[in-house]
């Protein structure tokens, strides 16, 4: 078994990708993220384990953030004690890591048992597709996409939605998101009643799907479907452009989004853990 890196992304992907297509959704991050170092080229470790001459497992990062480790079949204990094993020995920094629970969990312990490091559960989570919406998004509302005039707004709720979902986004960091998303035109707001009430983001991009994140209603306009209708008309609006399928992340423990998901066309395909070190 060997296990490497390539400092490629293009090999990296002719290599791992056959691997990562056979659960895609569920795969949506590191796709994604490989999609996007194709083109706009950033700091990245790429790393895969080889066996009998066959790609037999995909683990990633992109610095600072933690590393991705695959959601692979018959992937084996041995694989993943040989990836925290390798990432030791190679001095690589490794501030916490995510992917599939039984994955996650043995390499966690192995790593625990190289470093004697302190983990602490960051996040569970589940990982949903959508092959068809099932709900017609409300004719008293339109989806739109953000402007430069709406800047300051959405730096302010992509704040308040890191503080809700327990991710680290600062206001300087939320004011560079919200430029990005709208010269992306990534970003879309659901209007109502000549209101802005709600927004939702395309982030990631696979082969046959693409990813929504950035879900946020401040509570003033909570409780009257506006997410609901946000990532409804969003995830038609992808499929009409021809993707296959739409997959987001939700927090396990948060019975009002997953209800939502569940209520437009959303199913499991998968689970998460989000370690930290």
């Amino acid at each position: 078994m060997l296990v490497t890196y390539t400092s490629s992304v293009r090999d990296y992907l002719d290599k791992v990708e056959a691997l990562l297509l056979r659960k895609e959704a569920c795969n949506n991050l590191m796709l994604g993220i490989l999609d996007r170092l194709l083109t706009h080229k950033a700091d990245c470790h790429l790393g895969f384990v080889e066996k009998d001459g066959q790609i037999v497992y995909a683990f990633m990062q992109t610095p600072p953030n933690n590393w991705i480790l695959a959601d692979a079949d018959l992937v084996n204990e041995d694989i993943l004690k040989a990836v925290a094993v390798f990432l030791h020995e190679q001095n690589m920094d490794v501030p916490g890591v995510l992917g599939p629970d039984g994955s996650v969990e043995i390499f966690v312990e192995k790593w625990k048992e190289l470093t004697h490091a302190n983990v602490s559960i960051h996040m569970k989570q589940l990982i949903y597709q959508l092959d068809e919406v099932q709900i017609k998004p409300s004719a008293d509302g339109n989806l739109i996409h953000a402007a430069e005039k709406d800047l300051p707004l959405i730096a302010n709720w992509l704040y308040q939605f890191g503080q809700e979902a327990n991710e680290n986004i600062d206001r300087s960091q939320a004011e560079q998101m919200a430029a990005n998303f709208i010269k992306n035109q990534s970003l879309h707001l659901w209007e109502a009643n000549s209101e802005i009430v709600s927004m939702a983001n395309t982030s990631r991009k696979t082969k046959h799907g693409a990813s929504i994140n950035a879900v946020f209603t401040p509570d003033q306009f909570k409780k009257k479907g506006y997410a609901t209708n946000a990532v409804a008309a969003l995830s038609q609006k992808l499929l009409d452009q021809g993707f296959q399928f739409c997959s987001l992340y939700t927090d396990r423990e948060n019975p009002t989004s997953n209800g939502i998901y569940k209520r437009i066309g959303y199913y499991e395909v998968g689970i998460s853990i989000v370690y930290n070190f």
